[in-house]
C-alpha cells in the first residue's frame, strides 16, 4: 500500500487514520513472523520508544508485504527511516539484487552494577551498558520496569537512552521505607534482552539521628539492689530503625559509679544496657553516643536525695518590677525528700537571665529552704531565675516593666530618623511614628502621647513654613503623625525636643 502524493500534513493524517483502524501484526515481541505492511513500518518509525536499529532488525526478521514505490521510499524517509532501515527494506524487497544481510546479534545489557545500595529519602542512579556483540549501541531507548511500584518512588517507570558509550543512566527516587526492590531492564518497546539480570535496589537507613531511651529516667533509692535496664532504639531522620549500629552508654562522671559500655543494635535498631543498682553512688546522667555524637541523655536520680515533685520555688514567682530595680520580696526555694521531709545542707545554685541574683548559691537551712534576692535586668519582658540542686532544675519567671520614658523616638517606615535626616517629595504627604522609650531603650507606652501631639498641632502649623501637620492617630502607646510639605527646601521637624532634618525635593 502506498500513500498518495500530497502535502506532508495529508500524508501524516492518512498514516494516523490507517494506524488507528488497522490491527498491526505482532512485532517487537520476539515471536511475530508475519511480513510487515507499510503502515506497520511507519507505526514503528513513529514510536519514540523504538530505536531505528530495532526497526531494521524487525524488518530483517519479518520482511515486508509490499514492494516499495518511489513515493513509498519518500514517505519512509519522511518518517525518519535511516540508512539501516532503508537497506533492510530494500534487501527484503529485492532479494535477487544482493545477498540478504546476515542476522544481527541480539541486544544484551549489563548492569553497572547489578545491586545498588541507596539511602532512604535519596535518589538511586542506575547505569546500563547495551551492546550488540562487543559493540556498544547508541540511542537505544530503555525502560526500568517496576520502579513505579516503589512507595514514594517515580510516578511511572523511568526511561533513558544509551549515550555514545552505550550507557543509559536512570535516576529515580527510592522513597523513605527500608526495602529491597527487584527491577527489570527492557527496551523502549517492552522487549526483554536475553541474559539481562534483574537490578536489585536495596534501600537502607540514613545516618543515625534520633535515639529514644526507655525509661527516660532512672530513679534509685538508698539500699536498692538488682539489675536496672535501659532499652535504646536508634532511628534515622526519616524514622527508620538503624540496625548493626554501635551505641555507647557513658556516665557523665566517674563518681556516678558506673562504667562505660558499648553494644550494637539488633535488626530492630534496639540495644539493651544493664547495670547494677547498688553500683550507683549518687545521682548523675548517662550519655548515649552514636558515632561519637551525643544523641540522648538519661538522668539517674537518687530519690532519697531530692524529690522532683516537691522541690522548687514556693514564693516570689511572677513578681513585676521596673527595669534595674530590686524586687520587694525574695524568691524562696525549698528542697524535700521523697518522704516529704526538708533536706537541710543542700547546695542550691541560682542563675539569672535578664536578672541579677544575690547570692548565686546558698545552703538550705533546717527547713530545707534557700532564699535569693533579685535585681531585674534592663530589657522589658520576661526575666528567668534558674535554681539547680543536684541534677534538678527549676525556673521562676518574673516580669520586667519599662522605666519612666525619658526620650522620644521618631521613625519613618520602620527606620529611626530622629537626630538624623530624611528626604520627602514636595506635595506628597508622609507619615512618621512618634513613641517614647526609657533609659534602657525599652519602648515606654504613653497613652496620652497622641493627645499631647494633637494639642501642639495648631502652634506647629503656625510656626512651620514648609511642613503642615495634617493628622495625629494613636498607635500602640505611640502616635502616627501625618505631614504634608508646602514647598521645597530644608525644614527641621522638632517633636518634644527631638529634631529630624527634612529635605523637601521636587516631585517627579
Amino acid at each position: 500500500m502506498t500513500i498518495m502524493p500530497g502535502s506532508r500534513s495529508r500524508a501524516a493524517a492518512l498514516v494516523v487514520a490507517l494506524v488507528s483502524v488497522v490491527s498491526p501484526p505482532a512485532v517487537g515481541q520476539g515471536g511475530g513472523t508475519q511480513p510487515l505492511r507499510k503502515t506497520d513500518v511507519i507505526r514503528l518509525l513513529s514510536n519514540p520508544l523504538i530505536s531505528r536499529s530495532e526497526v531494521a532488525s524487525l524488518v530483517r526478521r519479518n520482511c515486508i508485504a509490499f514492494r516499495p514505490t518511489p513515493r513509498d521510499w519518500a514517505d519512509l524517509r519522511e518518517f525518519g527511516a535511516d540508512a539501516e532501515v532503508l537497506n533492510s527494506i530494500d534487501a527484503c524487497a529485492n532479494p535477487s539484487t544482493g545477498s540478504r544481510p546476515a542476522p544481527q546479534l541480539p541486544l544484551t545489557a549489563a548492569l553497572l552494577p547489578a545491586r545498588l545500595n541507596v539511602t532512604a529519602g535519596t535518589d538511586a542512579v542506575a547505569r546500563v551498558l547495551v551492546r550488540r556483540g562487543e559493540l556498544p549501541q547508541v540511542g537505544i531507548p530503555l525502560v526500568l520496569r517496576g520502579s513505579a511500584a516503589i512507595p514514594g518512588g517515580p510516578a511511572r517507570d523511568p526511561q533513558a537512552s544509551t549515550d555514545a558509550s552505550g550507557v543509559a543512566v536512570f535516576r529515580f527516587p527510592v522513597g523513605r521505607s527500608l526495602a529491597m526492590y527487584r527491577l527489570t531492564v527492557v527496551t523502549g518497546s517492552g522487549a526483554s534482552m536475553p541474559g539481562t539480570p534483574s537490578l536489585d535496589v536495596v534501600v537502607g537507613p540514613a545516618a543515625p539521628a534520633v535515639v529514644t531511651v526507655q525509661p527516660g529516667r532512672v530513679d534509685l533509692r538508698a539500699g536498692d539492689r538488682g539489675p536496672a535496664s535501659l532499652l535504646v532504639t536508634v532511628r534515622d531522620s526519616l524514622g527508620n530503625v538503624v540496625a548493626g549500629e554501635a551505641v555507647a552508654l557513658q556516665p557523665d562522671s566517674p563518681d556516678l559509679g558506673l562504667t562505660a559500655d558499648a553494644r550494637p543494635t539488633d535488626s530492630l535498631g534496639r540495644v539493651t544496657f544493664v547495670f547494677e543498682r547498688s553500683a550507683v553512688r549518687h545521682g548523675g546522667r548517662l550519655i548515649v553516643r552514636v558515632r561519637g555524637q551525643v544523641l540522648s541523655t538519661v538522668d539517674v536520680l537518687r530519690t532519697d536525695v531530692v524529690a522532683p515533685g516537691t522541690t522548687g520555688f514556693t514564693s516570689g514567682v511572677g513578681q513585676h518590677g521596673i527595669a534595674r530595680t530590686r524586687l520587694s520580696d525574695p524568691l524562696v526555694f525549698q528542697t524535700r525528700s521523697i518522704l516529704g521531709r526538708p533536706l537541710a545542707g543542700k547546695l542550691v545554685t541560682f542563675r539569672g537571665v535578664n536578672a541579677d541574683v544575690t547570692p548565686d548559691s546558698a545552703i538550705t537551712d533546717t527547713t530545707g529552704t534557700a532564699r535569693v534576692e533579685v535585681t531585674l535586668g534592663k530589657q522589658a519582658g520576661a526575666a528567668l531565675v534558674t535554681a539547680t540542686v543536684d541534677s534538678l532544675q527549676r525556673q521562676a519567671t518574673l516580669v520586667v516593666e519599662p522605666a519612666a520614658p525619658i526620650a522620644v523616638v521618631i521613625e519613618r517606615d520602620g527606620t529611626r530618623v530622629d537626630g538624623g535626616s530624611m528626604m520627602v517629595p514636595a506635595g506628597a504627604t508622609f507619615v512618621v511614628r512618634v513613641s517614647a522609650q526609657d533609659a534602657y531603650g525599652n519602648a515606654a507606652a504613653t497613652p496620652d502621647l497622641a493627645r499631647l501631639l494633637e494639642k501642639t498641632r495648631g502652634r506647629f502649623n503656625l510656626q512651620s513654613q514648609l511642613l503642615r501637620m495634617m493628622d495625629v492617630v494613636p498607635d500602640a502607646g505611640g502616635a502616627m503623625v501625618t505631614f504634608k510639605p508646602l514647598g521645597t527646601g530644608q525644614a527641621d521637624l522638632s517633636i518634644a525636643g527631638v529634631t529630624v532634618s527634612v529635605a523637601i525635593v521636587s516631585g517627579r
